[in-house]
Order: C-alpha cells, then structure tokens, then sequence
C-alpha cells in the first residue's frame, strides 16, 4: 500500500472514528514495520468494535510482532472468546505456547490450526514435534492423582458439581484446590467442553505459599482475599481450611458479585471439607 494510500485511510478514520478503515490501515502500518503506530490503530479499533474477531487478531498479529506474547495471547485469547473455531487464534496461541513449552496447550490449539488449514507446513511441522514429546512424557508418566482431600461419599461427579446451586447461570466459575493445585470439587469447562480445571490448578500451585511469604514481607498478617482483574476476567480466591477456593468471572461482571460467589462458595466449601476429615 502507497504512503498516499495510508494518508487516505489516517484522514478517513480521523473524520470518523467508527470507521473499519483502521482494519486495512493497521495491516498496512504493520507490513511497512510501523508497528507502534499499528499498535495504537489496532488497539483503539478493536476497542470501538470488540465483537469483530479481524480486530482483535489483528491486535494479537501486531503484539506477537513487537514481541509482546502476552498481550498477543490476551487478544487471541478474546477472539477465542467470540469464535472457538478461529484457525488464526488457534495458530498463534499454539505457536507461542509451543515455544513457552506449555505443550497440551499448544497441541490444543495446533491441531485445531491444522484442522482449519491442512496446508499451513509451520503449523503441521508444530504439531509433529509437540505429539512426539507429549505421547512420550505421557508413556512414562504415572497414573493422575487424584486429591487427597476428596470425601469418598461425594467423589466424583458430585464433588465437580459442588457449586452449580450456587453458580447457575451466572457466567462464573468456582473451584476448590488442595494444598497441591488439584482440583478437590468444582469444574471449569470451555464451550468446546475441554476441561481446564487441572491446567488451572497447575498454574496456580504455590499461590497460597506466595501470598503468605509477602503477607510476611509487608508485616500485614495473613492473606484471607486475593483478587485479581485483568482485561478478560475477574478471579478471585480465598484460603479455606488447607485448601483453597477459586472463583473465576467475566470482566463484565460486577466485582462485588464475584466476591459474594466466593464467599458463597467459601461456605460450601467448609461444610464439604469438614465431611472428608
């Protein structure tokens, strides 16, 4: 696209900011290496028009460019959000996954790359690579554990269904870990009906320990809430017993009800735990 092309669509996107001429013009400062430029264009389109997937990958292409993988996934992440079966985001997310080494995810969102484009060498040679190394971690891996915390009378699909009267519809989703990061009770399903409760727990090992040692630091006695809100979701958690509780929202969702579903949940929680011991 010509300087005189770009000059066009600036001058038309500044005489009306709704327009989609941002689209065609960020692709145009991002293939002419402008990319902070691109960024602010791409950044401030996806916000007036956040239901276009095309927005926010392309938001997501211009971050992985600058080299901000986490604001690339953030937004391929809202794409996700809007379109499960869109290839792009798949690829992007399984490429950076991939090379963060967060190999079951990234073997998701490969194999649904290569599904939407058979063609594409980069993310079939992906795939070949992460499949070798997870079927052969998974044949010398142990059977899952299960946490120890979990009462023999409502293990099982019970103990995943724990919160669902307190849930409902809501949009929200509560868990329950142990002092290891498995998932004690609750679930937390994507539409596509993957399970991410034991991913979740993974990640979240250790939050406890964390907050305790800088509860320490600071002198301010012991953690009893955390929350944390970012640009997709709320989540916010609360030590019960030797566990800990996780409920996780929407970022439309107001903050003071997520905190009431948690302390919901808190109470749930202590009733259930005190049938294990």
């Amino acid at each position: 696209m010509s300087a005189d092309d770009i000059r066009a669509l600036s001058e038309q996107l500044a005489a009306d900011p709704h327009s989609l001429a941002f689209l065609p013009l960020a692709e145009a400062l991002l293939s002419r290496g402008d990319l902070e430029h691109a960024a602010r264009v791409a950044q401030r389109g996806a916000v007036r028009h956040a239901g276009r997937t095309e927005a926010h990958d392309l938001v997501a292409r211009i971050a992985l460019a600058r080299g901000d993988e986490a604001r690339a996934e953030s937004a391929w992440e809202s794409v996700l959000a809007l379109e499960p079966r869109f290839g792009t985001a798949h690829r992007g997310l399984g490429l950076v996954r991939y090379r963060q080494g967060r190999l079951d995810e990234a073997l998701f969102h490969l194999t649904q790359a290569a599904a939407d484009d058979p063609a594409d060498d980069v993310v079939r040679s992906a795939l070949e690579a992460v499949r070798g190394v997870v079927e052969a971690r998974d044949a010398k891996a142990p059977s899952p554990r299960k946490s120890a915390i979990v009462p023999a009378d409502v293990a099982g699909e019970s103990a995943a269904a724990l919160f669902d009267p307190i849930l409902e519809d809501s949009r929200q989703v509560a868990l329950l870990l142990d002092a290891e990061g498995l998932i004690a009770a609750g679930e937390y399903r994507t539409a596509d009906g993957r399970d991410l409760g034991p991913e979740i727990g993974a990640h979240l090992t250790g939050v406890s320990d964390e907050a305790d040692r800088a509860m320490r630091h600071f002198g301010f006695g012991a953690w009893t809430r955390l929350v944390i809100e970012t640009e997709a979701a709320t989540v916010a958690m609360a030590p019960v017993e030797d566990a800990m509780a996780l409920v996780a929202a929407p970022a439309d969702v107001p903050l003071g009800f997520a905190r009431r579903t948690l302390e919901r949940c808190l109470g749930v929680a202590r009733t259930w735990l005190g049938s294990a011991r």
